[in-house]
Parts: C-alpha cells; structure tokens; sequence
C-alpha cells in the first residue's frame, strides 16, 4: 500500500525532502546542460566524464533501490509487476522493464554490489554481470556459502579494473578461480556427463536413392562433427580448386 503524500506521521513529511533533492539534481543538470563543453578545458572535461560516470552508476544504484521496494506501484494501478506501470507511464519497453525489476532484485541479495553501485565505482552493466554469475554460484551443487561470499567479494574487486566485456569472461571462471582443483574436477565430471548424455542421443541413418545418392540424416556429439566436417573439407576442397580452375564453379 502506498503513503499518500499528504500524510505525516513524525511531524514532517518524508515526501518533501525527496521532492527538494531530486529538484536540486534537475536544476544542477539544467544549469550544466547551459555550458558548452566546447570552451571547456581539456582537464575539466575529463573530470566531467570521469564524475558523470560514478554519477551514472549512483542514479541506478537509487533507481534499482527503488524498484525492489515498488511492489505496491503494482498493487495501487494494477498491472502485473512495476514493469507494467513502466510501460504504460513512462513508455519503457516490456523486456527492459522487467530486465531491471529483475536486476534490482538480484542486487538487493548482494551487499557489495550495491554499495559499489552506491559509491559509484561498479555500473549498472557490471552489476548485471556479477548478480547473474552469483545466482550461477548460488545454484551449483559443489560451492559452499563460504565460495558465495568470497565470489562476490572476488568480483566486485575485479570489477574497478576490468571492462564489463572482460568481467563476462572472468566470471565464467570465477569458482576455478575460487579453488582450482575442487572446481575443476566437478567442471570435469559435469563434461563427462554432458558427452556421455549427447552420446545416448546419437545416430545414424542411410537411404539409397537410387540414382547414385544417398540420403543421410545423423545426430552426432561435437566432436565427431568436427572430426567429420575436417575430412569432408579435405575431401572436398581440392576438387572444389580444380574445378575453379577449369572455369567451373562448384558448392
């Protein structure tokens, strides 16, 4: 259930102090959005972007915060999840909407994320990365609670010097690095069940046509079809060269 504005419960109502400082933000980005970076000095510009960055990632830090405590938006309009009320009023894409309802509710289950958001040192692409490599960990039946905490505290760090691309890739591996040998032996089991699984899912079937063709119709594990398509290309492309060498051309 919402608070309406006009109700004041400890004798000053909450409502007026949000409207003053999210007034004083948009008049301080009016007031900016006045100058001319092109009469800016280099080192003024630079400082600009390095602050709007942190800046950046602060707003979202707020607005995820907001989003994870706006259930009762729902309940008051009656759409299904915040997500609804975003794309009726504020024309925010269904995907998008839920995309960050989502996210703002994987950030409040972790701590350091959020107050690397609220420092504004960890944007909100980063944070979507690490939130979602932790629900990873949170779900693997090898890592601890213990493997949890150290993977966040991990990822955050890493996340003050890699780009969101590289923070990607280091957390497709962050439980190896976490404890190599325990991680890399259930990594090794899992692939071992994973091929023995495709194996019993193969096959191999033949048809004569008739005319001198066979049809063929298989299911095989990646590394037969690579072995496969190797030898087929070796087989191929010589008379593949030698007709394009006569003026032929051929698949």
């Amino acid at each position: 259930m919402s608070l309406d504005g006009s109700i004041d419960h400890w004798g000053i109502n909450p409502g007026d102090a949000i409207d003053a400082e999210l007034a004083a933000i948009e008049s301080s980005l009016d007031t900016l959005l006045t100058r001319d970076p092109a009469y800016w000095r280099t080192s003024q510009k630079k400082t600009a972007l390095e602050r709007i960055e942190r800046l950046q990632a602060k707003q979202a830090a707020l607005k995820l915060r907001i989003l994870a405590a706006a259930g009762d938006i729902a309940e008051e309009t009656g759409a299904k999840d915040v997500s609804g009320w975003m794309l009726t009023e504020l024309l925010v894409d269904k995907k998008t909407g839920r995309a960050e309802v989502k996210l703002a509710a994987g950030i409040a289950r972790y701590e350091l994320v959020a107050a690397g958001m609220a420092e504004g040192v960890i944007s909100q692409e980063k944070a979507r990365v690490i939130s979602k490599a932790l629900d990873q960990v949170a779900t693997d039946p090898v890592a601890t609670t213990e493997d949890l905490v150290l993977a966040e505290k991990l990822m955050v760090e890493s996340a003050t010097e890699l780009t969101a691309k590289k923070l990607t890739t280091a957390a497709k591996h962050i439980l190896t690095t976490i404890d190599p040998e325990r991680f890399e032996a259930a990594e090794a089991k899992a692939l071992q069940r994973e091929e023995e699984a495709a194996l019993r899912r193969t096959f191999f079937t033949s048809r004569a046509n008739g005319d001198g063709t066979v049809d063929i119709h298989a299911r095989v594990s990646n590394a037969v079809a690579m072995r496969l398509r190797t030898m087929l290309d070796s087989l191929a492309q010589p008379r593949k060269l030698s007709a394009e060498n006569r003026g032929r051309k051929t698949p």
